[in-house]
């Protein structure tokens, strides 16, 4: 959601009151302490060779680096499992080189039968901004949170060769990332796959320069109350449910799909409304790539026509009563005032409506790097 500034202070206010209460409980308990010094003993790299200990030119300090390399993933997990839902990583980077440097802080990292799933919140070198992309069954979705990409100014510019210190503390599904000044956070979110999991760090996935990162420590942090933050846009369309499918995309046809009606899941939008269906399809760990969604709303006696309203990160298929009506193209990214917006203008389908409820089914393909998620709304004239 590009979040009103009125919207976006209320949203901070509340969450900045909720790390307040826990910052100012005492000393966080330390869980985790590395200096690096006697190697990765308390890491689990997903690629060994993309992980290593370099000494620091001019010094007798170790550091870890981590590097990228194209198709490969590149995080590196801390082996003992995070305090549950409330804890604080802390530490410090550097990017050593010019070029495409990146560093992914991975929170409540979520292993299951077939794919992993996890907050990320990572700090771009060039550009000099913070951007949050979680990552769904392992792609990153920062298409799904422009809205969530700040820059980095003053003393926060990323230079090369400086190091800086970082914090990111952690209450269940919110987050909440400092650098250098540890008194005003650079990012305040409420967006992760999963309430708790595993730490980590990562380089950039499919390629960039190296980073590297020193001292780190992982405290536990006293509990604070969970606040309301479903600042969710009225869209009058409801009662969401999918199903999942195993279907080569390019077979699929615009005749209505005949599905088991016992099938359907509920599913509930993420905290702006956004549908993200990157958590229903896979991208990594299997062949769901195509996932069925269907959601209803009400017309009046008087409303005749109206439209579908769209902000999608993927291609999808729309049907209505049991008519095609179109297939919506991917955007660069979604946003959720793409009804009011020219700037942020989505797709647009025609709708010939009954009184009482009516039904709209979409098929959304999963195979787009970054994407996995939309906005959906009913403008009635």
């Amino acid at each position: 959601m590009n979040l009103s500034a009125a919207s976006r202070f209320l949203v901070s206010a509340v969450l900045m009151s909720a790390f307040a209460q826990s910052s100012q409980a005492g000393e966080p308990w330390i869980e985790v302490q590395d200096d690096f010094e006697s190697g990765l003993s308390q890491w689990s790299p997903l690629v060994p060779e993309l992980v290593r200990i370099v000494p620091e030119p001019g010094t007798d300090n170790q550091v870890l680096e981590l590097s990228a390399r194209r198709h490969e993933f590149s995080h590196v997990l801390l082996s003992a499992q995070a305090p549950k839902a409330h804890y604080r990583m802390e530490g410090r980077f550097q990017f050593p080189v010019e070029g495409d440097g990146y560093l992914g802080i991975i929170y409540n990292y979520a292993q299951g039968d077939e794919r992993f799933d996890f907050g990320c919140i990572y700090i771009k070198s060039n550009g000099s901004y913070v951007r949050l992309s979680p990552h769904y069954d392992g792609m990153p979705s920062w298409r799904l949170y422009e809205e969530y990409k700040f820059s980095l100014d003053g003393d926060r510019v990323m230079r090369t060769g400086k190091w800086y210190r970082f914090r990111l503390d952690v209450h269940g599904r919110m987050a909440a990332l400092y650098i250098d000044d540890m008194g005003v956070p650079v990012m305040i979110i409420d967006e992760a796959p999963a309430a708790s999991g595993l730490l980590g760090l990562e380089a950039r996935p499919g390629g960039g320069e190296p980073v590297w990162v020193d001292d780190i420590r992982i405290s536990k942090l006293q509990a604070t109350a969970n606040p309301e933050t479903k600042l969710i846009p009225a869209s009058n369309l409801g009662a969401w449910q999918y199903q999942r499918a195993i279907e080569d995309p390019f077979d699929a046809t615009v005749v209505l799909p005949h599905l088991d009606e016992k099938a359907w899941i509920d599913f509930t939008p993420d905290t702006r409304g956004a549908v993200i269906t990157g958590l229903l399809t896979q991208s990594v760990s299997g062949q769901r790539s195509v996932v069925y969604l269907r959601a209803t709303f009400e017309a009046g006696d008087d409303q005749r026509t109206a439209w579908l309203a769209v902000s999608s990160a993927n291609r999808m298929d729309v049907w209505f009563k049991g008519y095609f009506r179109g297939t919506v193209a991917p955007e660069q990214y979604i946003w959720s005032d793409h009804v009011k917006s020219e700037a942020h203008h989505g797709a647009r389908l025609p709708l010939a409506l009954s009184p009482g409820r009516n039904e709209l089914l979409f098929r959304v393909y999963g195979d787009r790097f970054a994407g996995g998620g939309f906005f959906a709304e009913i403008i009635f004239p």
